[in-house]
Parts: C-alpha cells; structure tokens; sequence
C-alpha cells in the first residue's frame, strides 16, 4: 500500500514537471488565498495589541475617560468627544473628589492658527495641567514641561509641530501666537510613538498649553475631551473605576454616556473597526480560496482530456476504475498542498519584513496558520474528485480511440 501511494504521488509530481507554468498558476489562487487569511490575522491581531500596550503604557494605576461616543468617531482635534456631550469642570471636580484618585488631569482642545517661523492653520492644540507630564511617560528632547510655578503662556510641542513651526531644530525660548497670545516654547517632546489606526490623538502634531492658559483665553474654563485618572497607591484600580464611572454618572443626572476604561483596557472603537475589516476580508479569502479549488478542478479536467490516450492504456493493462481515480485525486492534493505550503512560507516571510521595516507587528495566530492551509488542501482535494471520477469512468476502448 506504501509502495503504491509513493508511485501516485510520483506520477502526481511528474505531471506537475511537466506542465509547470500551468501548475504555479493553478496553485496561484491557493496561495494567494492562504497568504490573505494568515496576514490579515496576523495584522489584526498584532494592531489590536499594539493599541491596547499604548494605553497600557500610561501605567497600571492611570483611567481614561471620556465620553461614550468617542471610541467611534474621530473629530477634526484628534481628540475624542466630537458629537458626544463633553466633560466639564464640574465633572473634573467630581472625579478628583472620588475617593481613591490621587490625580484627575484634563485634556481639552482649541481651534485657532499657530505663527512662528510658519503658520500653521487650525493644529491640535491640547490645553491641560502640569501633571500631564507625568502621565504620558514621555521623555522631553529639550526644555522641560510647564509647572504650576511658570507663567500661563508657557507651551511644549510635538516633535512633528515643533519641525513644521519654527525653522530651528530645538525652538526653546521661541516665540509663536496662538490667540492673539503669545507663548513661549518651555520644550519639545521626543518622538511618540503611535499605534497604527489607533483613534489616540497624534501627540506628535500637539501643541500643549496649560488648562489656566486656555480658560484666560476663552473667558470660561474650556470643556473637557478626555480625563486621565492616577489612582491613589495601593488601591485597587478596578474598585476606583466603578467609583468614578458612578460619581460622573451620578453627576450626568443618571445617564450613563461616559465611559470609564481600566488600565490598558482596549475596548475602543479601533477594535470594533478592525474586527470588522478582518471579518470582511477573511470572507474575500475564503471565497478566494475556494475559487483556487475551482482552478484546480479546471486544470485537472484540461489534463484528463489530454491525457484520455494514457488512461486508456492503463486501463488495457489492467488499472482499476480505482486506481486512476486515485492517481488524480492525489494531483489535486500535491497542486493544493505544494500552493498552501507556499502561501503559509509567504506568509511567515512577509511577516517577518512587515514588522522589520514598518511599524507594524503582525502576531500569527498558529489557529489560522495550521487551518488556513488545511481548508485549502481540502479544497483542492473536494473540487479534484470531479475531474478524477470523470477519468476513472472512461471507456477504455473508446479512450485507445481517442488521438
């Protein structure tokens, strides 16, 4: 029985030699199939974990809040909360007073032009306290963060802004306006780095100035996008954000649109968008895949026809109805199984290059890489049959005729 498996897949291969091109393009839609499945995993998943060790990096004691609508949508600022209702003050106060938070810094944005060197219209202008700096775990590149101590029109930048803004590479003490006010530059951060499709504002693009600063400017203290909550040392984060999750709601009259999230919680709108997007185009691959079975079911039916003489003959000398069924059936596994090992090596080696030359760091789930290939090779087997039970219920006589 061994022997006569190792002569099929013998005759399978050498059917494969001889007809090469033909054999790659048929194996093609395997491949490219098996490929689109593993990568689109692997990047979901790897994106997904990126953005969730962003918010993580903020530390295991830091929330964010921020309106419920926020996680779908993404707002000219950058910021979350563009048709959502807003934090205010009073919701900062009610925070602060939650027992347990050490610290309740608020993130607010402005519109408005910036002129330094350059003008810039309508940046991501972030108005927030001091304490900031110390919860983004950001290094400065020069200068320092503002403190309680400096003056109101202090700001640090982004390291992008800072670039397209003024035309020296390190502007402290620069001046630029913003308002009709006029700020010094106190420091520029060094390079953040952002998750791919992550709706977190790009801080690089950021010009921050502090929360008093933004309340002079507009008469009225500003509204709130986005709140980072410290909790206190040795309490449990869990335990104080269903205390803040109750007092904003408390505060909101009892409606519950703010969302509360835990430390590197990755409940957001990304992963929604993304589950999406993987789903969808999972589907196309799958349709793809079974689409590479259907090519290797044409490509079998051209080779029977071509090859009826053949057939013919072995049937003369004695080979059963079995037996050529056999010899094509395993055709249709060596195109399904040489594509689907392609496709898994493409995969793992194009992986390999994404997260060495871009940003992103795909993570293969073994799940899909062991399945995606395993559905292919029966995909190949299931549409195989057809041709192989067409060339294993020839007439052997009226296939000798055939020239």
């Amino acid at each position: 029985m061994s022997s006569l498996r190792k002569g099929y897949l013998h005759l399978a291969m050498q059917s494969i030699k001889v007809s090469r091109v033909r054999s790659f393009m048929t194996m093609l839609g395997i491949v490219i199939s098996v490929m689109s499945v593993i990568l689109v995993v692997a990047i979901g998943e790897g994106v997904k974990q990126q953005i969730g060790n962003q918010s993580a990096r903020y530390g295991q004691d830091v929330l964010l809040v921020h309106p419920s609508q926020s996680g779908n949508e993404l707002t000219g600022s950058g910021l979350p909360g563009g048709t959502s209702t807003l934090l205010n003050a009073s919701d900062l106060d009610a925070v602060r007073r939650t027992p347990g938070v050490s610290v309740a810094v608020p993130l607010s944005s402005m519109s408005g032009q910036v002129q330094g060197d350059r003008t810039i219209n309508n940046p991501l202008v972030i108005a927030s306290t001091p304490q900031l700096d110390t919860i983004l775990n950001q290094k400065i590149d020069y200068g320092g963060f503002f403190t309680s101590n400096d003056s109101d029109r202090t700001a640090v930048l982004g390291a992008d802004i800072a670039r397209k803004l003024f035309s020296d590479n390190a502007p402290l003490g620069q001046r630029f306006t913003f308002r009709g006010q006029s700020f010094i530059v106190a420091g520029v951060f060094k390079e953040f780095t952002a998750a791919p499709f992550s709706l977190e504002a790009n801080y690089n693009q950021a010009v921050f100035i502090p929360y008093a600063a933004a309340q002079s400017l507009l008469g009225y203290a500003p509204q709130i996008n986005q709140m980072f909550v410290k909790v206190k040392a040795g309490v449990d984060p869990t335990e104080v954000t269903h205390s803040v999750q109750a007092a904003i709601t408390e505060a909101h009259g009892g409606t519950n649109d703010v969302v509360v999230l835990p430390p590197g919680a990755k409940g957001s709108g990304s992963n929604e968008t993304l589950n999406l997007l993987t789903r969808m185009t999972v589907g196309v691959a799958l349709i793809a895949l079974l689409l590479g079975g259907v090519g290797i079911m044409n490509m079998m039916l051209v080779s029977v026809t071509e090859r009826i003489h053949e057939i013919g003959i072995r049937k003369a000398i004695g080979a059963t109805d079995q037996q050529i069924m056999r010899q094509f059936m395993t055709e249709a596994f060596a195109l399904s199984f040489l594509g689907s090992l392609i496709g898994l090596l493409g995969a793992f080696a194009t992986v390999g290059l994404l997260r060495l030359y871009t940003s992103l760091q795909p993570v293969i789930i073994w799940q899909v890489a062991v399945l995606a290939p395993l559905i292919a090779i029966a995909a190949g087997v299931f549409f195989g049959a057809i041709p192989a039970i067409k060339a294993a219920s020839m007439d052997p006589i009226e296939a000798l005729r055939h020239e």
